[in-house]
């Protein structure tokens, strides 16, 4: 599960999406990035460029970008998805009205709920646009809700919170790699010398 945080200027029955948790971590990430901007960021980008000038990329017709792009779009969609039910829940509305999904039979009351949960269950996410399209068929009014949330949490995403978490676990992953191999190439000498040893 996914959490997320959506602007202030989405609305839900009449509330505002933003929280007050919302608020404090957009206070935090917001003296993150004051922090991480700047020359932080300036000498990664310099030890990337310095380190690979002339790093060869096959494209495959596409920008790797791109397709990164879309496999964010698909994740977004996700979120917003996941933030609207819970929103139908009652979750994070500062106390404001909000339905109750279910009533003391476990019978859903709730018909924009239960058109979400079915099609969850439904429909398969692809690439996301997919997904809202066919939502839209059952249900427009919920469709554009998940389409308010998925732009207001496309526009609170740290880019360049994810960029540093992306170096930070490659350069740990490679280390660890690494080691794994050079550990595993110089135990295969020692048992070849060995074995040499042995036949002498």
């Amino acid at each position: 599960m996914f959490s997320c945080s959506l602007s202030s200027s989405a609305s839900f029955y009449g509330q505002p999406l933003a929280t007050t948790t919302t608020t404090r971590l957009r206070k935090r990430r917001s003296a993150y990035n004051k922090d991480m901007k700047g020359v932080v960021f300036a000498k990664k980008r310099e030890e990337k460029d310095k380190n690979y000038p002339n790093l060869y990329t096959p494209q495959d017709g596409e920008l790797a970008e791109r397709k990164a792009a879309r496999t964010l779009k698909r994740l977004f969609t996700y979120v917003s998805i996941r933030v609207v039910q819970a929103h139908l829940e009652g979750q994070g509305n500062d106390g404001g009205f909000a339905p109750q999904v279910t009533g003391y039979d476990g019978k859903v009351q709730c018909p924009d709920y239960n058109d979400l949960r079915n099609a969850m269950e439904g429909i398969d996410l692809g690439d996301g646009d997919s997904w809202v399209r066919e939502f839209g068929k059952v249900n427009p009014a919920v469709t554009l809700r998940i389409l308010e949330a998925r732009k207001a949490y496309c526009e609170e995403f740290d880019y360049e919170m994810l960029e540093s978490f992306v170096d930070d676990d490659i350069v740990k992953a490679n280390t660890e790699l690494m080691t794994e191999i050079m550990n595993r190439s110089f135990e295969k000498e020692e048992e070849e010398e060995e074995e040499e040893e042995g036949a002498r």
